[in-house]
């Protein structure tokens, strides 16, 4: 690794002298060959590698490659390090630690950082400090905030080797940027019918980051409208509006701040950050009051959410069902996250709303229901007006005016 950073600095040298672009660097590593008899034997080979782009800023420099990215720390006095420079960027939007092991998500793309004499525990011991993490032996695991990153903590009594993950906390885009105009209209029309709604998908597929645009684009509209958020770790953004927050902890179990909202702080919608236990019936129970209810939770699709659920509720009460399910929760939202090629994409898989005892698509995979089906399952009047001349409101609003 020495070797290999001694040969980059020299040639970094050259490329910003020169204002070059890219420069090739040969760096020799060992390899393993297996000879025609089967022996493996160590020998030398020699790897070409191109280095692409070069970025400076206050805290260094970084060298980019197509799967990597060396950093060149002018200053370790920072709380986060020799990993400043990646954290200082910009297009950072994740950074993954396990042990001396670094990689990152910039731009959508995941990178291995190299950095010489990296100390994991010494930045990350500074990380728990500076923001107030409570992780110990009896609580191996810990999530906190400093800036304007989100951080998760792991002892090695439970992962094996110091782990953190920290990830950035972006401003939110507006609902026409994560969907299309006309399933921007309707989700919006689907949340004020008023309905139950989950957001399901793995980690990192953009669940929140959703939630909160919705939300954004309600208080929009109606910024009279009371939002009650309950979160355990606070992730949700809405910009002004007439928003209570709530945050649970060790002595404000979440079931209680979500019965306690419902009591003293009169929403017309009720947030619950993530759906995780047994507060599933505290938070369905808002649907039954007439408050629009909305979450996100863990689930690769749909159908597999419906059934987790289910086990869920069954902890409180033993006979709940998958039909216990699809009659307190009105709509399930699926995003999906794919990885190509190195590159992470996000989107909105599907949106099924349940009729009827089973779930059909309002949206699947590219493809909408009709114009008509969609009004027959609404009433004449929703949370804010008469439904028709709420909904082309919303069309108007996105640009749909044929469909």
């Amino acid at each position: 690794m020495r070797r290999s950073f001694q040969l980059l600095e020299k040639k970094l040298a050259k490329v910003e002298s020169k204002k070059e672009h890219k420069v090739k660097v040969k760096l020799r590593k060992p390899a393993i060959q297996v000879s025609g008899d089967g022996i493996a034997e160590i020998a030398k080979t020699l790897e070409v590698k191109e280095y692409m782009k070069i970025v400076t800023c206050e805290s260094g420099k970084l060298v980019f490659n197509e799967d990597a990215v060396y950093l060149y720390p002018l200053k370790r006095e920072s709380i986060w390090g020799a990993l400043a420079p990646i954290i200082e960027l910009p297009d950072t939007q994740e950074v993954f630690i396990r042990g001396d092991r670094v990689w990152a998500t910039i731009r959508g793309k995941r990178y291995r950082v190299l950095v010489e004499d990296f100390e994991p525990e010494k930045v990350i011991n500074k990380l728990v400090i500076k923001s107030g993490a409570q992780i110990d032996y009896s609580k191996p695991q810990s999530e906190a905030e400093i800036g304007n990153w989100r951080l998760y903590f792991k002892l090695p009594l439970i992962s094996g080797d110091i782990e953190m993950t920290a990830t950035r906390v972006v401003g939110v885009p507006s609902l026409s940027e994560m969907v299309d105009p006309i399933l921007a209209a309707r989700l919006i029309a689907v949340v004020l019918k008023p309905s139950v709604v989950a957001i399901v998908g793995p980690a990192g597929s953009g669940k929140t980051t959703l939630l909160s645009s919705l939300l954004n684009e309600i208080v929009s509209l109606y910024p009279h409208l009371r939002i009650s958020v309950v979160e355990q770790v606070r992730e949700i953004r809405v910009n002004g509006g007439n928003v209570a927050y709530s945050k649970a902890g060790p002595a404000t179990p979440i079931t209680t701040l979500i019965r306690q909202s419902m009591r003293y702080e009169r929403p017309d919608i009720l947030v619950l950050g993530e759906l995780r236990g047994e507060e599933i019936w505290s938070w369905v129970e808002a649907g039954r009051l007439g408050i629009a209810a909305l979450t996100t939770y863990h689930s690769p699709n749909a159908e597999k959410a419906v059934f987790s659920m289910a086990e869920l509720m069954r902890q409180n009460i033993h006979d709940a069902t998958v039909e216990t399910v699809l009659r307190l929760v009105d709509c399930i939202v699926v995003m999906k996250k794919y990885l190509v090629e190195g590159i992470i994409r996000r989107e909105v898989e599907g949106v099924y709303l349940s009729h009827s005892g089973k779930l059909i698509a309002l949206y699947e995979k590219g493809v909408h229901m009709s114009e008509e089906n969609f009004k027959r399952l609404f009433p004449e009047k929703i949370m804010v007006g008469n439904f028709d001349l709420v909904y082309l409101k919303f069309k108007r609003i996105f640009g749909v005016f044929e469909f």
